[in-house]
């Protein structure tokens, strides 16, 4: 009996054992109008009925928002990715609020949670699809655990559909690492998982995939913490003292929003190259620079793409931005 137990707690620790989730727990949130408080909330299961609401616009891009571990709708990073698109105007945003799904023991709750949640939301975005929400206008982003869920819901889709619907674009801001690479009872997101796949990397092998993980990787100085301007930090992962400082992890949703509120401002030029230490001696291929965040090109040529960015706001340097410049004020990594 000891040995079994000890067995099962093994499968629970490594993701292996089936949490019971309360799906039902999981909301959408429908922003609309010039400020946070324009939203109205939906249950999963009556999310058609976003399509019915007045200020619900079928010619615009719609994105689905899917936030990280141990946050909710009050937290700073979905108030400014919220503020960027309403900057923007030219999206209808939502939003997965699952933030008491994401709460918890981060290996036994929040990454089980996900697991199980992601083929509902997939559901739920087919029975939109079905309702007139045009797949040619849908976009799917998601930070850290939330990226992977992301990739999740790319999956279920394409099986649920028995492979004959595909989402156009999904973006992964610095997807989440453990328990994902390696894969431990979990699959991480691929460039299988959308027609277009693009990752943005700021705290690798953290935090954050340590590996290229999409169709576009993009690696913002180096992609690997310490990003400029934010502070050291003590490497205590999922403890409350690592929570605390997360700067390069959400590094990535900042320059995410800076690029959607940009609208068509083109920011963030990035230039396709082997490694960091290549960038950094400009050994590049200028033939193929693109834009990261929103405006990333679909038709975008696969590989990794470097730049550098501004330690504060706004973050991107523009096409100066591919050219390696010293910084004595910052220490970036020097592995590749």
């Amino acid at each position: 009996m000891a040995n079994t137990s000890l067995k099962n707690k093994k499968r629970l620790w490594l993701g292996l054992k089936t949490a019971h989730a309360q799906l039902d727990l999981a909301k959408l949130m429908f922003f609309y109008g010039d400020s946070f408080e324009n939203h109205q909330i939906y249950e999963l299961d009556e999310a058609t009925e976003i399509l019915k609401h007045p200020r619900f616009d079928a010619t615009k891009e719609t994105t689905l928002y899917i936030h990280g571990y141990i946050e909710t709708p009050e937290v700073e990073s979905i108030h400014v990715i919220v503020d960027a698109y309403q900057k923007n105007g030219d999206h209808n945003l939502l939003v997965l609020d699952w933030g008491e799904l994401a709460d918890g023991n981060y290996l036994l709750d929040a990454v089980q949670n996900a697991k199980q949640l992601g083929p509902k939301v997939a559901t739920v975005l087919i029975g939109l699809f079905s309702n007139g929400l045009q797949r040619d206008l849908f976009h799917l982003v998601g930070h850290s655990l939330g990226g992977q869920m992301s990739g999740m819901v790319g999956r279920s889709i394409f099986k649920k559909s028995k492979e004959t619907i595909k989402l156009k674009r999904i973006s992964a801001l610095d997807p989440a690492f453990p328990p994902f690479y390696p894969a431990i009872g979990t699959t991480a997101i691929s460039k299988n998982d959308a027609v277009m796949v693009d990752v943005i990397h700021t705290d690798a092998g953290l935090y954050g995939a340590p590996r290229s993980t999409g169709t576009v990787d993009f690696w913002p100085n180096s992609g690997k913490t310490l990003q400029p301007g934010c502070p050291k930090r003590d490497y205590k992962l999922l403890t409350d003292i690592g929570l605390k400082d997360l700067c390069s992890h959400r590094r990535s949703w900042r320059f995410w929003a800076e690029s959607v509120a940009a609208k068509d401002t083109p920011t963030f030029h990035a230039v396709k190259s082997k490694s960091w230490s290549d960038f950094k001696k400009f050994r590049v291929d200028e033939s193929y620079i693109i834009q990261m965040g929103l405006n990333c090109p679909e038709t975008a040529r696969p590989g990794d793409y470097y730049l550098q960015t501004n330690g504060d706001q706004p973050y991107s340097k523009g096409i100066n931005g591919i050219t390696y410049e010293k910084n004595e004020n910052v220490v970036f990594p020097t592995n590749d």
